[in-house]
């Protein structure tokens, strides 16, 4: 019987007994005749009594156990049981299980050969995230980087990341890309983010929205910038929400430009207030949530696109804050009817500026103000209100203001209306008239207000209206 053949059949017990002497007088050719089951049974001791750097190449490594393989070290090639003196034949042949069992300074020092060699067989996935962390980023090639699971890319610090290159970072998927860490991200390089998320690559829009939404965080407005219409594009809701005011000041329109509703709907209020909302198309104005643009100062509501805002539903144009609504601009207004004017908070109302209200002549808009927002009208606003504007109110709206809205026309304005509209006023408004309103009545008008209505006035009314008559040269009473 050959040597290598009673080798080859030694039972595991026999092969545990060999002595060091023993396996050191065993040649290439001996120690290949063990089988793997064999290989893994030898100590620590009987692998590094092995005295020849060429024997290592008959050994089935593959078999070796993981108590053998945890012991190797870092060494030159005539360290016997170095890792150095096997890896030239040994990278290649360990299984994953026992690359996760190598020490990590033996992994730290893996060149880029060792890398590709592991990727070749898959094994390299056996690094564990320790591992992972020693090794320098410039070491993977894109053999190897392609190789690696989510899991060892989320063990990747930002100085890894960034010492890939765009090169090879460009090869990463977006199934690696969603364990990339927040750490990690910080790592991307412009070119990175350029290679992986815009239109240069063919799975820009899936990688990004691989990203974690700590990932996406972690970003800087540099890195987010560099996104396209493709990158940008594809965020997700969640990753949208995940930006903080800062981040969102860096969207470009080109970014945003394909959001759809959505991603709209995914902008706090406070994301909103903090961007230039004008970058957001009529479309995606249109889009906006009563939450939305209830968050939204008047220097933001203004900046919005004019035709979107004036097609807001009555309940988005109900949303316009106080704040939000002294920002409206005269191009805003403008395009607003009557239903527009109406659907605004009072409140909201009561803030428009008089100078802005004053230039409401579209359609006569003021003559189309219900009931609410009438007695919503400000003295300021009243005062501000043009001779057409006044003319074009009706009887019925001058019956629901309240002493103090009568008070605040212009003096003489009042005689703008006509007899049968001031005859509508009820006894509320009629209190707000000074002596000056009724000296500026005519005769018509002044008999039309003040018929059967002679208890309602209060005593210097009555004195102011006596002297209006006899002023005029009316001696009997209607």
């Amino acid at each position: 019987m050959a040597l290598t053949d009673f080798i080859s059949a030694l039972s595991t017990t026999q092969v545990k007994g060999l002595k060091v002497d023993t396996i050191t007088a065993m040649t290439s050719v001996e120690l290949g005749a063990l089988k793997s089951e064999q290989v893994k049974v030898l100590s620590t001791a009987q692998f590094a009594a092995i005295d020849n750097v060429d024997d290592y190449k008959g050994l089935k490594l593959s078999g070796l156990s993981s108590t053998v393989v945890a012991a190797l070290t870092v060494g030159a090639a005539t360290d016997l049981g170095s890792y150095a003196a096997v890896s030239a034949n040994a990278t290649d042949k360990l299984q994953t299980s026992q690359i996760g069992s190598l020490k990590k300074d033996v992994t730290d020092g893996f060149t880029t050969a060792d890398l590709d060699a592991l990727a070749a067989d898959d094994t390299i996935k056996g690094l564990s995230s320790t591992q992972i962390s020693g090794l320098v980023g410039a070491k993977f090639s894109g053999t190897s980087i392609e190789k690696l699971t989510s899991s060892q890319i989320g063990a990747m610090s930002s100085q890894q990341i960034s010492d890939l290159g765009a090169t090879v970072a460009a090869k990463l998927t977006a199934a690696q890309l969603a364990g990339l860490s927040a750490e990690g991200a910080k790592g991307l390089e412009v070119t990175d983010i350029e290679a992986l998320f815009t239109t240069t690559n063919a799975d820009a829009a899936d990688n990004v929205k691989a990203l974690s939404t700590k990932a996406i965080a972690a970003l800087t407005t540099t890195q987010l910038a560099k996104l396209d219409a493709v990158g940008g594009g594809a965020l997700t809701a969640a990753q949208i929400k995940a930006l903080s005011t800062t981040q969102v000041t860096a969207l470009t329109d080109d970014e945003m430009g394909n959001w759809g509703q959505t991603q709209i709907e995914a902008l706090s209020a406070k994301q909103l207030q903090a961007m230039a909302v004008d970058k957001l198309d009529q479309t995606q104005v249109g889009l906006l949530t009563e939450t939305q643009i209830a968050g939204l100062d008047g220097t933001k509501i203004g900046l919005l696109n004019e035709d979107a805002v004036a097609a807001w539903s009555p309940a988005q144009l109900g949303a316009i804050s106080s704040t939000g609504a002294a920002g409206l601009t005269g191009g805003q207004l403008g395009k607003f009817d009557d239903a527009d004017i109406n659907a605004l908070s009072t409140k909201a109302f009561a803030a428009l500026s008089p100078t802005l209200l004053a230039d409401l002549n579209e359609n006569n808009i003021i003559a189309k103000l219900d009931a609410t927002h009438i007695k919503a009208l400000t003295a300021a606003q009243i005062k501000g209100l043009k001779d057409d504007q006044i003319t074009a109110l009706t009887g019925a709206q001058l019956k629901e203001m309240s002493a103090a809205q009568i008070n605040a026309f212009e003096d003489g304005k009042l005689a703008l209306f006509e007899k049968d509209e001031l005859a509508l006023m009820d006894t509320a408004a009629l209190k707000g008239l000074e002596k000056n309103d009724f000296d500026s009545f005519d005769d018509d008008q002044l008999s039309s207000l003040t018929t059967d209505k002679e208890l309602s006035f209060s005593q210097d009314q009555t004195n102011w209206i006596i002297n209006a008559y006899l002023e005029s040269g009316v001696k009997t009473f209607p």
